[in-house]
Formats: C-alpha cells, sequence, structure tokens
C-alpha cells in the first residue's frame, strides 16, 4: 500500500470517463439539488466525508446519510460530502486508474482533502468494505498505524449498525471511533467540537480525547469505555426537510417522514427495536408542519410515513385524513398483524386511500416459535387479521417469517395447516392475491434477549428454508429467502465477535478473494472466511454456542449502555426458553378510532385524484439539467414555484410530463427549451395563473431556479415547433437515418463543409423534419467538431437521430454529443 494518501482532484478523470460509468456517472455527478456549491469547498474549513458502504442506488431511498448531509450543511464552517461505493464494473475501472473510493460526488475530491470520515454503516455486511475503501485510498488499516499520521483524517463509524460493529474494535480496527445514535444535537456538537479542534492545529489523539465528551461516542480502541446511547428528544428532534435530492429515478419526489421512533412490541429478536427503546411519537401538527416543509424544500409529489409499524401511531387516522390531500401518494409500509385485528377499520381505510400490498410479521412458523421469538401475536389475531386482508381484496400480501434454527415437525405441521387456512381464505375471497413468503435466518443481534441463546450453523437454516419453500409451493404460493444462510453466518459471527482474532481472518479473506459485498456473499468469499478462521484457530462452534448472563458482562458491547439492563434481557430470554413471553398482545394500544367512516377516507383520496389538473409551462433547460431525468427538473420546477408562494404548496400534486421525454427516456440530453407539465389542484390554478404574468415572481421563481433553468411568461403552444442544434465531436452521416424511415432529400451545398437538405412533400408529412443543415468545423487541436440544425416535426425522436446519425466510438460515447433547443412558436 502507498504511504501517501490520496489528496488529488479528480474531476478531470470523471470528465475523461464519465460515459462509460454506470448510468454515464449520475450517482458520482454531484450538485444535487439542496446540495453545498462546490465552491464552498475551499471556503469553509471543516470538510467532511460521509460514506455509504452500498452503491448510490442502494441507498437512494435511504434518508439517513441524507439527514447528516442536512445537519453538517447547516453549521457555517462545515462542508459536507458524499461518496459511495462504486458499482461493479465501475470499481474496475476506478482500480485501473488508481481512482481512491474515498472519493467526493461533489467535489471529485480524495480522502486527503478531508478532515473527517464518517462511515455510514445499515447493515452487518457493509462492514466487510470498509477495508476496501480504505486500501484503495492509501490509508492504513490499523488504528494504531494511523494514529501516528496526522495526514490521515479521523475515521468515524456510525448508522444502525453501529452497536454491532464490535468486529472492528480494538488496536487495529478499520475505524478511530464508534459514534451510537442519531440525535441531532449530538452530531451538530461531535462536528462543533472536531471543527474547533482542527482549527486549532489540535492532534488526532488529542481531537478524539474531547469528543469523547459528546453522548455516543467512544474510540474504538476502548472496548471498555462506558457510554450511553441518548434516546432521541422529539421536540427538537430532526426530520429530513432540506436532504440532498437523489437523481435516482425510484427516489426522485419521494420524501421519508419518519412518524415514530423505536417500538412498543418487545418482540426478542429485533435489534432495532431494543436500541430504540421507549417508543416516541411525533405530535400530528408538528408531522405536517414537517411534511410540507419537506415538500416545499424537496419538491416531494409522494410521501412515505417511515415507522416499524406506522399503525401504533395514536394519531394515525387524523394524521392520514390530513395528509391525503397535501400529497399524490402516501406510503404505508411495515405493520403488525394483530393491530388490524384489533382494529379491523384499519385495512378498511388503507384499502380506501389505495394500499393494494400489506406486508407484516409473522416470524416464527408455529406459535410455539412466536412465543420462543416473544412475538406477543395471539392466533386469532393471526387468523382474523388474514381474512379482513383477503376481504379488502388485497393485490399482493408479504409475509415475513424468522428461521430460528430449532423448527421441528410439529412446528411445521402447524405451519401448514396456517398455508391451508391462507389458501381457504383467498379462494373464499375470490381475488387472485399473490402470497410471498421472505424468510431470514434468525441472526442473535447483541442487546437483544435473544443474544444469549445458542445460534445455528448454515447447513440447519439451510434445511429450515428448504422446507419452507416446499411447504409453499404444495400451496401454491411464494417462498424467498431475503439473506441465504453463508450470508447469515458470516452476519452473525461479525456481530457476535468479541475477539481480535476474527477481523484478522476477515481481512486474509478479503485480501485472499478480493471479495466486495453488494448484494450477497459469494461462496468463495464465505469458504475462505471459514478455513482462515480454522487457521486462526478461531473455534466456529465456540462462536455460535450460548452463554450465560455473567459471561455476556465480559462481552465487548456489555460496556455500552443503551437504556436497557442486561438483567432484564436475560429475564426475557429465560422467559422464552419456557416458550413464554413477557408482555402482552396490542388490543389495547391507544390508537384512536378513524374520525370518518373508510368510505369518506376514499372519497377524499379520489378527490385529490379527481381535482388535479395540468399546467404546462416553458422551461428553459440549463446546463446544470443535462442528462437528467426530466421528471426530476419537473420536481425543482414545482419546488421553485412553492418557495415563491408558499400559498401554493399544499395545492401542488405530480410532475406529469415533458415534450422531450415522450419516448419514455430515463434521462435526456437536451437543453434549452422544454414544455414542462406539473399537476395542481384545480383551485390553485388562478393563483397560479395569475403569478405566471407576473415577472417579479418569475424572477423569483428563477432565483430559486438556480441555475436548473428558467421559466417564461406566455402561453404554451398547443402544436409546438423546435428548432434544434447538435453539436458532436463525433462525424455526422444521416444516410441510414433518412433511408430507415423513407425519407428522401435533396442535399445542397451552401458553402464549404456545410450543406443544406431539401425534402419532398410526401417525406415532409412524416412530420420528423421540416428543415434541415449540417456542417463541420476544426477546432483549435484540429479535430473538427460536427453541427447539425434541425426543425423538428412532432414525431421527431432525438436519442434515435443521435444513435443512428454520427459514428461514435464507443455507444457510451453519445453522451457527449450536446443538444440544444429553441421553441418557434
Amino acid at each position: 500500500m502507498s504511504n501517501n494518501i490520496n489528496a488529488n482532484d479528480y474531476t478531470s478523470w470523471y470528465d475523461s470517463v464519465y460515459p462509460r460509468l454506470t448510468d454515464h456517472g449520475l450517482w458520482l455527478r454531484g450538485g444535487e439539488l439542496n446540495t453545498v456549491p462546490r465552491e464552498e469547498f475551499e471556503k469553509r474549513f471543516f470538510k467532511v466525508l460521509f460514506v455509504r458502504l452500498s452503491t448510490y442506488s442502494d441507498v437512494a431511498s435511504s434518508f439517513s446519510h441524507l439527514l447528516l448531509y442536512q445537519i453538517a450543511a447547516s453549521l457555517p464552517e462545515v462542508f459536507p460530502d458524499i461518496a459511495y461505493l462504486p458499482p461493479e464494473n465501475d470499481a474496475k475501472m476506478f482500480e485501473k486508474d488508481s481512482v481512491p473510493w474515498l472519493l467526493g460526488t461533489q467535489t471529485k475530491a480524495g480522502p486527503g482533502r478531508f478532515s473527517f470520515i464518517g462511515f455510514s454503516n445499515s447493515i452487518v455486511q457493509e462492514l466487510l468494505n470498509i477495508p476496501r475503501f480504505l486500501m484503495t485510498s492509501g490509508i492504513p488499516l490499523a488504528r494504531n498505524e494511523r494514529m501516528e499520521r496526522e495526514d490521515v483524517p479521523i475515521l468515524v463509524l456510525g448508522g444502525s449498525n453501529a452497536l454491532f460493529s464490535s468486529a472492528i474494535w480494538g488496536d487495529s480496527s478499520p475505524v478511530d471511533g464508534i459514534f451510537l445514535g442519531g440525535d441531532a444535537s449530538n452530531i451538530r456538537e461531535f462536528l462543533r467540537i472536531a471543527a474547533i479542534a482542527k482549527k486549532e492545529g489540535k492532534p488526532k489523539r488529542e481531537i478524539l480525547k474531547e469528543l469523547e465528551s459528546v453522548e455516543g461516542f467512544f474510540p474504538s480502541d476502548n472496548i471498555k469505555g462506558r457510554t450511553r446511547r441518548k434516546t432521541f428528544l422529539w421536540g427538537h428532534q430532526e426530520t429530513l426537510e432540506k436532504g440532498p435530492v437523489p437523481y435516482e429515478g425510484e427516489a426522485i419526489g419521494v420524501g421519508h417522514l419518519q412518524i415514530t421512533e423505536g417500538c412498543r412490541a418487545l418482540c426478542g429478536f429485533c435489534a432495532e427495536n431494543w436500541q430504540g427503546k421507549p417508543f416516541r411519537e411525533l405530535k400530528e401538527k408538528e408531522l405536517i408542519r414537517k411534511a410540507l416543509n419537506m415538500k416545499t424544500e424537496m419538491g416531494i409529489e409522494e410521501m412515505e410515513l417511515a415507522s416499524f409499524n406506522f399503525n401504533m401511531h395514536s394519531k394515525f387516522y387524523p394524521l392520514l385524513w390530513e395528509m391525503l390531500p397535501l400529497f399524490r401518494g402516501l406510503g404505508l409500509k411495515s405493520q403488525r398483524f394483530d393491530m388490524l385485528s384489533f382494529a379491523p377499520e384499519m385495512v378498511e381505510v388503507q384499502r380506501a386511500v389505495g394500499k393494494t400490498t400489506f406486508s407484516a410479521g409473522l416470524e416464527g412458523i408455529s406459535p410455539r416459535l412466536r412465543r420462543y421469538l416473544n412475538k406477543n401475536l395471539r392466533e386469532d389475531a393471526l387468523y382474523k387479521s388474514l381474512e379482513l386482508m383477503f376481504r379488502a381484496g388485497a393485490r399482493e400480501l408479504k409475509i415475513f417469517l424468522v428461521s430460528t434454527g430449532m423448527e421441528e415437525d410439529d412446528d411445521f405441521r402447524q405451519f401448514d395447516a396456517l398455508l391451508a387456512k391462507i389458501k381457504q381464505y383467498k379462494e373464499r375471497s375470490r381475488v387472485g392475491t399473490r402470497v410471498v413468503f421472505s424468510v431470514t435466518p434468525l441472526v442473535r443481534f447483541p442487546w437483544t434477549p435473544l443474544e444469549f441463546g445458542p445460534a445455528y450453523s448454515a447447513e440447519v437454516h439451510e434445511a429450515v428454508a428448504g422446507r419452507i419453500k416446499k411447504s409453499c409451493e404444495v400451496y401454491s404460493f411464494e417462498a424467498r429467502e431475503a439473506m441465504d444462510a453463508k450470508e447469515y453466518l458470516i452476519s452473525q459471527v461479525l456481530v457476535r465477535s468479541s475477539e481480535g482474532g476474527i477481523y484478522k481472518t476477515l481481512l486474509k479473506a478479503l485480501a485472499a478473494t478480493s471479495f466486495t459485498y453488494y448484494s450477497r456473499v459469494t461462496p468463495r468469499f464465505f469458504s475462505s472466511f471459514v478455513s482462515a478462521l480454522e487457521k486462526e484457530g478461531v473455534s466456529l462452534n465456540a462462536v455460535l454456542s450460548a452463554f450465560t448472563l455473567e459471561e455476556s458482562m465480559k462481552k465487548p458491547w456489555a460496556g455500552i449502555e443503551t437504556g436497557v439492563k442486561r438483567r432484564f434481557l436475560w429475564e426475557v430470554y429465560r422467559k422464552n426458553c419456557d416458550f413464554s413471553e413477557i408482555g402482552t398482545g396490542f388490543n389495547k394500544v391507544n390508537v384512536e378510532k378513524p374520525p370518518f367512516p373508510a368510505g369518506e377516507y376514499k372519497e377524499r383520496a379520489l378527490e385529490t385524484v379527481k381535482n388535479a389538473a395540468e399546467k404546462s409551462l416553458i422551461m428553459n433547460i440549463g446546463e446544470r439539467g443535462k442528462g437528467l431525468p426530466r421528471k426530476y427538473l419537473g420536481l425543482v420546477l414545482a419546488r421553485a414555484i412553492m418557495k415563491s408562494e408558499k400559498t401554493l404548496v399544499p395545492y401542488f400534486r405530480s410532475y406529469a410530463s415533458s415534450y422531450w421525454s415522450r419516448g419514455g427516456e430515463k434521462y435526456t440530453r437536451i437543453t434549452g427549451d422544454d414544455i414542462v407539465t406539473l399537476l395542481w389542484d384545480k383551485k390553485a390554478l388562478p393563483l397560479l395563473e395569475k403569478k405566471l404574468i407576473d415577472k417579479k415572481f418569475l424572477a423569483t421563481v428563477n432565483t430559486h431556479l438556480d441555475g436548473w433553468g428558467s421559466v417564461r411568461t406566455g402561453d404554451v403552444p398547443e402544436a409546438p415547433g423546435f428548432s434544434l442544434t447538435v453539436e458532436s465531436p463525433y462525424a455526422f452521416d444521416g444516410t441510414a437515418y433518412f433511408r430507415e424511415r423513407g425519407i428522401n432529400y435533396v442535399q445542397h451545398k451552401d458553402k464549404a463543409m456545410s450543406y443544406r437538405l431539401e425534402f419532398p412533400v410526401k417525406s415532409l408529412k412524416k412530420q420528423i423534419v421540416s428543415e434541415f443543415s449540417y456542417s463541420s468545423v476544426a477546432s483549435v487541436d484540429g479535430k473538427s467538431r460536427f453541427f447539425v440544425n434541425i426543425v423538428s416535426g412532432p414525431k421527431f425522436n432525438v436519442e434515435e437521430f443521435i444513435r443512428e446519425a454520427f459514428r461514435c466510438p464507443d455507444k457510451n460515447d453519445r453522451v457527449r454529443i450536446l443538444v440544444s433547443s429553441r421553441i418557434l412558436n
């Protein structure tokens, strides 16, 4: 490994290779809505790189790193940037050109330009990727080596899995500190202390010592240190309201509003639940205010209500009623079966507002195993909930199962009885509901009651999953593995790691296989990891074996205070081992009754759709918008309008279309004039139309567009005509393009290297082109650039023209061809 940490600027490299990167390098492009301008990089003293250990597309719908960015960007001396795991194809190009994985998407700066690097770890398997990020970036793998290098930034691991990262704690840790929790005030305090200390020139050891004053942080080598994860103070809790908006298609226009924190349940396997105690919920009015702020600042058209179990919010029905007219759609995911049975109106209301896919956790395949998992799910509640969902005409039913490794023949007999009952409900309802079971092996996480129990081998879980699949097939239901057994075993070993030998074996296996975790663990890496464990003298059986309360006190994670007593966890576990449960069902959860019948919810949802009306505007797309999905730019425009006139915010519905994306193109390269159509509630149209002829209002809108483009007043023609200018570094040859479409023409030479085509009436009637000329010009470097001018017809497809009429060295290089548009009428 090089002794020089990478501090280069990779802007030139990106410009040279972006056509060949995944999605033409959009994930590495930077400049997303609500990001800090790149010119601030040199102005802000403390430079922070937040690193996602998965790819851009995989985490686009995740909001944790976007919230981190929002918090950091609010501090005047902090410049935040984000790095992602390069997609598999792109990683090869990074390696070929010696480009670090720790590369800021906004700045294209290597890790040496940053003072602080924060890894956001959301799932256990992502820990496997940290060494590769460091190795490709010239950063020593061991903590003690990095502490001797002041040129190496401070590395800290945070995220929802940080509590379960004991495998990488110790003197050889790939990170310098661990940060638990997500309290916004703690994050701000952490960044403030680090920035001041760095500005004062303090060494890293001293900075890390000062950071220990922040609740939730401890040095990664101080595994005996005690720290407490501070609970969220919901009166001051920050939600994502002005975070970056990813370019990723399905995530565009979708917001995530966290309505609760933690869970009321006591399920023994759920790590998120136990580290998030106690359950808290944000008040209804505050949620509405935050939702409208997010809509305004991020151009949101659809809102996901984020929660472990959304139907546990005590004001769920009033909240749903108030949110319905504000968004095109509401996402409702993850709920308990029994909540539906004790409040059957929940199914009716959800179905009334358009929810057709229901998902819930069954977990154990039998009542016995559900008691072991402390699920607190009564049989009568389960069956009633299932019957209600089929009766409601669900399009799809997803049921989540946990493979415990303790399944016996009688458990499978009871599972078969349940499957037969589900099939009966389906046939009785006469609906074609798709029933899908998702099976996950039980990973026994620290700080859950089940951490004390024995974990089972990969072979045991493979057998259980196979038997569940066979049972489902008999009843014509689908079954899939959310995590295969080999991946489970590695995850279980990592979260239960209490000795340094496991990290050493991990490094050996990674070096031997050059493995990177994307979506699965390969057989080769798995075999290498298990073999390395044996060679290192680490007993797999010992890692998987059960332990007592007293033995658990010696585990590295026992030194952390989460707010839950270890003795209480032990008591829950012992009770569950007798197949008894602690806690009760949820028939008494205080969720208010709906203020209106389900039919009125349905009518309210339908009114929102029926009252939506189109408003088209002429938008001139700027360079910042080139190559992006037109929906992205449409929502940027909607945002600018809402920010310019706040009374319009509740009435915006969604992006509808653009003239230049009629062919369904994922990305549109055209800059210049486009006709963008947005949907608004009819009530807003008089005010909107009045505002759009106000020059001051338009100036404000264009200020908020900030380089994405501009809008201008004036009526939008029903049959618009466009003049296009195409500029290409590659030779133009339109012969095949015109011949394929049966377009005849006569070519005239106007002057040297300049030509004009004349079309007969029959060709003009095809409504593809009406005027056409082209020329070539030699540039300063001696290479020719080709220019084509077109007056297009309604059937002209830009992408087809570029694909067929230019001789590009590689098909990906087409993105270098520039197209600008001007509306003619």
